[in-house]
């Protein structure tokens, strides 16, 4: 008998039409580095190798950052990452919500 509730593996297209698989992450991952390389490298082409917040381009400084952090619940999955430069990224870091805790 098929699975009928299992999911395709998805698939996004980049503004040039070249279609990429969505990583699949599962659990945690345990690297060395922030976010794993092909996450990360799959972001950073997503958003076009430009910050989400000033527009830098300098790949030099670019990120894969959590939009809602790893410590606040936030997953692996792609569309809770986005591309950020290392100032937007420390800036995003320092903000304080209300209730005067940090998020990132």
């Amino acid at each position: 008998m098929r699975d009928y509730a299992t999911v395709a593996p998805q698939f996004w297209l980049d503004h040039q039409g070249v279609k990429w698989k969505v990583p699949e992450i599962k659990g945690r991952l345990k690297m060395k580095v922030p976010c794993h390389r092909a996450l990360r490298e799959f972001v950073l082409h997503r958003d076009g190798y430009k910050c989400r917040r000033c527009g830098c381009t300098d790949q030099g400084k670019l990120v894969a950052d959590h939009v809602i952090s790893r410590r606040n619940g936030g997953s692996h999955h792609p569309d809770n990452m986005q591309c950020l430069c290392n100032s937007c990224n420390s800036r995003k870091a320092n903000l304080i919500d209300v209730k005067g805790n940090k998020h990132g």
